[in-house]
């Protein structure tokens, strides 16, 4: 009986971690997305709610077709490069 208990609380363990997982890297696509200033709620409902798997379908579909192109990023001049590193306390 308690190798099956520790069967089930294993597989809780992994779901909870797969969800995780699914947040991270939907937060992560928010965040190189044309949707990351005005993402209608999106944000709220992948931290706070538990999509079904459908819906994590939705969800990804519609951030993978706002991803930025490598053209729409910004591009740092020398000057603001060297600013950053700087406020990181990183010295060139």
């Amino acid at each position: 009986m308690n190798d099956l208990d520790e069967f089930f609380e294993s597989v809780e363990a992994d779901q909870e971690a797969h969800q995780d997982n699914l947040r991270d890297y939907a937060l992560h696509l928010l965040s190189t997305s044309t949707m990351k200033d005005d993402d209608e709620g999106l944000t709220d409902e992948i931290i706070e709610t538990d999509p079904t798997p459908h819906r994590w379908r939705e969800i990804f579909e519609r951030l993978q077709l706002n991803q930025l192109r490598a053209i729409d990023l910004p591009n740092w001049s020398q000057t603001e490069f060297t600013k950053s590193y700087k406020k990181h306390g990183i010295n060139l």
